[in-house]
């Protein structure tokens, strides 16, 4: 910490006290948003570092995995929402945090799963493909030209890198190139099944329990739901920059590819159950009824598939899903639901703000609304009890503190209220435009 010149310590305490007042005052003109904002300015805030080696200045997921993993960590869909919250008070952090994400991009092609001190990284395996529509969300909120002409080009190479390294029989499939350079020292994971489901971003869910390692293809034989709709999401996010940055044959290949992949996941469409399931890709392609972890481009029963909603209602598919703490990671019917073990049953803020943004594309504004308010709360319990924000919460009693491995102060648990400052101030802008308030 820097006082820029020396001062006394009644002159520090002054300065600290006058930019208190300044801060608090922002959060009461924030008005019924204001435990969100303040709760997301306040865990960037601290989480936030001058990383020296590149002189930058990222968003770690928190202080305490930046200090065990030798100074700093930058997880690929973590920073990538950390540039989303960060857009309600400072776009400079918002730009430097998509941008640093994409720089550590690897000889390959994909942004890494982590990049650390030293500047090592996973190279074997990336994350789930979230950075375009991170991209495009920044831009219609700001509206910098010069931001998109920065980050098309190597979200365009992640794109591709996608289809050409994570394709199988058609679906998209996680995966664990070992035999990619240079490896990582302390890394074992690379070139194995653990490597791959560490890809997934869902590091012990027990949708990966029986899924089979392929190691000549490097990937899962398990076609991915959640893979696919994000995948998909990507496509259409970066074929909308494309058509921003008049490059029309960038558009084309990319709407391609998306309806490509959008007929395959609609395979994925078990009718019976009302739900997308993943798919075995072996001999036989039996399926597996799991719960897709994103709704981003579940379409309905008369939909499904297009990830456009159309107006229609949301599917259904909640049964073992619902209870007072929204959403577990898995159905609260599945066997493991009562591990409440990191992704085995614990609730976590990417997946709710994924399902929000799959419900937006509905026409089902009471869903919408009561889905955030649910999210809003469980966040606002522990943030008004104990100033925390945490990694993830038990999906029984609605906390985050009875594990040791759910840090107090990761950002991306406040997404779990950032649904909520959206539907909010979605709904705000509806009301001064003279339009219904749903």
């Amino acid at each position: 910490m820097s006082t820029g010149k020396r001062r006394s310590t009644s002159e520090i305490q002054a300065i600290v006290a006058r930019q208190q007042a300044a801060y608090l005052k922002s959060i009461a003109a924030a008005g019924h948003s204001g435990p969100i904002v303040d709760a997301i300015e306040t865990t960037l805030g601290w989480d936030t570092i001058f990383e020296p080696s590149r002189r930058r200045v990222v968003s770690p997921v928190s202080r305490v995995w930046s200090a065990d993993w030798g100074g700093y960590v930058l997880f690929d869909w973590d920073t990538f929402f950390a540039a989303t919250m960060a857009a309600i008070g400072n776009r400079d952090l918002a730009y430097a945090d998509a941008i640093e994400t994409l720089r550590e991009s690897t000889a390959q092609g994909f942004v890494p799963n982590y990049a650390r001190a030293g500047r090592w990284s996973s190279f074997d395996r990336s994350e789930p493909p979230v950075g375009a529509s991170t991209v495009l969300g920044l831009y219609k909120k700001f509206h910098d030209r010069w931001f998109l002409e920065e980050t098309f080009a190597p979200l365009l190479r992640w794109n591709r890198w996608w289809a050409e390294h994570r394709d199988i029989q058609g679906y998209l499939a996680w995966g664990s190139d070992g035999d990619n350079k240079p490896g990582n020292p302390d890394d074992t994971s690379g070139g194995t099944r653990a490597g791959a489901i560490l890809e997934s971003g869902l590091d012990n869910s027990p949708m990966y329990d029986t899924a089979a390692y392929n190691s000549q293809s490097h990937l899962l034989e398990f076609a991915d739901v959640g893979l696919m709709s994000m995948y998909i999401a990507d496509c259409d996010a970066l074929a909308e920059i494309a058509e921003s940055l008049s490059k029309p044959a960038e558009a084309k290949e990319l709407k391609e590819r998306s309806a490509r992949y959008r007929a395959k996941l609609a395979t994925l469409w078990d009718e019976r159950a009302g739900i997308f399931s993943t798919r075995i890709c072996i001999p036989g392609n039996s399926t597996r009824g799991f719960r897709p972890p994103t709704s981003i481009h579940a379409g309905s029963r008369r939909n499904r598939g297009t990830g456009t909603g159309d107006g229609r209602k949301a599917p259904a598919g909640s049964k073992g899903i619902l209870g007072e703490w929204v959403i577990p990671s898995i159905a609260r019917d599945d066997p493991a639901f009562g591990d409440q073990n990191y992704w085995r049953g614990r609730i976590w803020g990417p997946m709710n703000y994924l399902v929000y943004l799959g419900l937006c594309n509905y026409d089902d504004p009471a869903v919408r609304s009561e889905f955030a308010r649910r999210s809003y709360n469980l966040f606002l319990k522990e943030w008004t009890e104990k100033g925390h924000v945490h990694e993830n919460y038990n999906a029984i009693a609605g906390t985050g503190d009875d594990v040791s491995s759910s840090d107090r102060f990761y950002h991306w648990g406040a997404l779990l209220g950032y649904v909520e400052y959206l539907e909010q101030n979605s709904s705000d802008a509806q009301a001064k435009a003279g339009k219904t308030n749903p």
